[in-house]
């Protein structure tokens, strides 16, 4: 067995330094190699970008919390302002009720003693026959007369 684990082992650097007895760059070295270096700029630049980024959204959250405000606000004045229609609504109900004929006529007799005239009470008024039909005429007939 033991020129069995000699032959494992050239093929292993065989495969390791390949047909020219070069070492080869292991891809999975450079993968499991995670130190990276970061110069005086790049730290710089990656603080200002996570500065930029926490303004924005800080300015987001200020902006949603502004709108909110703003749609209570309307909210409150839409409703403030039902109320207000159905006020108006209510008084115009009144209004036609108060302005009936029947509603008047009761409210004439019952509370003011009113009553309807009879007949032999109502006097007529008759249009006059003899009209003149020149203005300019009449007034100087009756600022001389």
């Amino acid at each position: 067995m033991m020129p069995a684990e000699k032959w494992y082992k050239y093929q292993e650097s065989y495969m390791k330094y390949g047909p020219d007895m070069k070492p080869h760059k292991d891809k999975k070295s450079k993968q499991n190699k995670k130190n990276i270096e970061f110069s005086g700029k790049d730290k710089l630049r990656i603080s200002m970008l996570i500065i930029c980024v926490g303004i924005v959204c800080v300015g987001l959250i200020v902006a949603t919390a502004y709108a909110a405000s703003l749609k209570f606000e309307i909210n409150r004045m839409i409703m403030a302002n039902n109320d207000i229609e159905g006020e108006i609504q209510n008084l115009n109900v009144n209004l036609q009720k108060n302005t009936n004929i029947s509603a008047i006529e009761e409210k004439a007799i019952n509370e003011l003693g009113m009553a309807y005239a009879l007949p032999e009470q109502i006097q007529y008024i008759e249009p006059q026959k003899d009209v003149k039909s020149d203005f300019a005429s009449i007034l100087k007939e009756e600022a001389y007369n």
